[in-house]
């Protein structure tokens, strides 16, 4: 028997796999006051330039692999970066002696709220470009690996609350069969690049965490926006 539920069709296609939730929110960090502010600059700054080069890097595998047009979503990443008002907060921020994590992070909560607040479709969509900055940043400040999507080993359904174009770009593009998300637009970046990857995908699925477990077989119908939960 099936369950079968229905979301907003962005990428065509069918695809059957086994779950994997991914988490791409801003991982959790220990908070400290910095004394020693201008050491904790350098650090930040360090970790920038290692985020840069690993998103050039990217950028040169998705202009030869998905296409050159999509490889621009990223340097749009690095651009955001060299923002000289963001710059100035975070200089404020570490100046007040809130570590480059905390710093980081308050900052870009505060474009994304910004930017979910507009009017207009095409600003929103940023705040997942600025979510994507902030988790890579953040996970770089605190020594973690990158989010594990380069080899399932099996095919696989992702879902998420929202994937991020960078985490969309390294999927295993042998063993990703679909994508389901809960927060999602037909003109994000993340679904520009699942339709140049010809992922079938589904957006605006609610309460998609109780929906699914790890290892769950489903369907993915990315025509009709629906999927099915073998039970």
């Amino acid at each position: 028997m099936e369950k079968q539920f229905t979301g907003v069709p962005v990428s065509g296609g069918v695809g059957v796999g086994k779950v994997r939730y991914i988490d791409c929110s801003c991982p959790a960090f220990m908070d400290r006051t910095i004394y020693d502010t201008d050491r904790e600059l350098g650090r930040f700054v360090r970790t920038l330039k290692i985020y840069c080069n690993k998103t050039r890097e990217l950028m040169d595998y998705i202009r030869h692999s998905i296409g050159i047009s999509e490889s621009h979503i990223l340097a749009g990443h690095i651009q955001m970066t060299h923002d000289p008002r963001m710059q100035a907060e975070l200089i404020r921020k570490i100046g007040e002696g809130k570590c480059a994590e905390r710093a980081t992070r308050e900052i870009c909560d505060d474009y994304i709220t910004q930017f979910l607040g507009a009017d207009v479709e095409f600003v929103r969509l940023i705040a997942t470009d600025v979510l994507d900055v902030e988790g890579s940043m953040v996970r770089l400040l605190m020594g973690l690996d990158d989010i594990d999507v380069e080899d399932f080993g099996e095919d696989t359904i992702v879902v998420s609350r929202e994937l991020t174009p960078s985490v969309v770009a390294r999927l295993d593009r042998k063993h990703t069969k679909g994508i389901i998300t809960h927060v999602g637009s037909c003109n994000s970046h993340g679904a520009v690049l699942a339709k140049a990857m010809n992922i079938p995908s589904v957006i605006r699925v609610e309460n998609i965490e109780s929906l699914f477990s790890d290892g769950d077989v489903v369907t993915v119908d990315g025509d009709t926006g629906e999927f099915f939960l073998a039970t």
